[in-house]
């Protein structure tokens, strides 16, 4: 019975896969009631908006000066019947973690001026900007107004820093990478086993795995979101390789709310897209030390 359920869900999978590829565009909702927050305008419909108590150790701070960030979204579709919602609930059903997201991005300041990889256009590694995602093929399917994005930091070096952001620029300016629709199956089906374990081996590294770990020096050009950032971290930043080699941990399986698993990764903020530069504000006023971050 186990093994009927599994195949069953792997074939809806496979479906939504072979669907996504041919996602027609939605309409772009403007209703936005305001309200005034410290004499900043904060969606009203929002009440999603969220700042974290941030507290970098010492520890942490010894582990270098820099930030490098994440965006995890839960993207709003305004047509309820496009394949890329149908994924985005698939998604959530194999999620095997409480948090909610179907996207992923990476950035290197709190500007919104951030890096996903999609598909929909030539260019499978884009710019993604909450507040103007008409500028973004996958983006423009959303509804600024009531997606959501979430936005994560982890503490690197100089050097650290310096690597993801030149391996990023070298990736963006050549467009080898490509969004691989297939990905999603070796990360969904993975994530569907593990959603059935128990909560202490059911998280990112919970399973001690005898294979698993892809080691950083393969030349990758296949992702999805996920699996690409996860590849960008595990070679540039120091421990996260030592965790995915620790615990065997194969980037082209870790799903966009496995993100927040990995260690020296905490929470900032939380708000829809529309008010992600206020909510990006609010939270520099609260934490100083990221507001370096916000001229950048």
């Amino acid at each position: 019975m186990f093994l009927l359920k599994k195949r069953f869900s792997c074939a809806i999978l496979f479906s939504a896969l072979f669907l996504f590829a041919s996602c027609q565009s939605t309409k772009f909702v403007e209703n936005r009631t305001q309200i005034t927050s410290d004499g900043l305008e904060i969606n009203a419909s929002d009440d999603v908006f969220k700042i974290y108590d941030v507290d970098f150790s010492e520890e942490e701070e010894k582990l270098g000066e820099k930030f490098l960030f994440m965006r995890v979204y839960l993207p709003n579709y305004d047509n309820k019947a496009s394949s890329v919602n149908f994924l985005k609930k698939l998604i959530t059903c194999v999620n095997p973690n409480p948090e909610e997201a179907s996207h992923s991005s990476i950035g290197f300041s709190l500007k919104d001026d951030f890096y996903g990889l999609t598909l929909y256009s030539t260019q499978d590694l884009k710019r993604e900007s909450c507040l103007e995602p008409q500028k973004n093929q996958y983006m423009k399917l959303c509804n600024p107004y009531t997606s959501i994005q979430t936005t994560l930091a982890i503490r690197v070096s100089d050097e650290e820093y310096q690597a993801a952001k030149d391996l990023l620029e070298k990736d963006f300016a050549e467009q080898k990478v490509k969004y691989w629709v297939p990905k999603n199956l070796t990360v969904g089906v993975d994530n569907l086993r593990r959603k059935n374990m128990s909560p202490s081996k059911k998280k990112l590294g919970g399973r001690n795995l005898r294979k698993g770990y892809i080691a950083n020096e393969k030349d990758e050009k296949h992702f999805v979101c996920s699996t690409y950032l996860a590849y960008i971290l595990q070679k540039c930043v120091k421990r996260v390789d030592e965790f995915f080699k620790e615990r065997n941990v194969a980037y082209d399986k870790v799903g966009p709310t496995d993100l927040y698993y990995i260690p020296g990764f905490k929470i900032l903020f939380r708000s829809t897209w529309i008010d992600y530069e206020i909510a990006a504000a609010e939270f520099a006023q609260a934490a100083p030390s990221f507001r370096e971050y916000l001229i950048q």
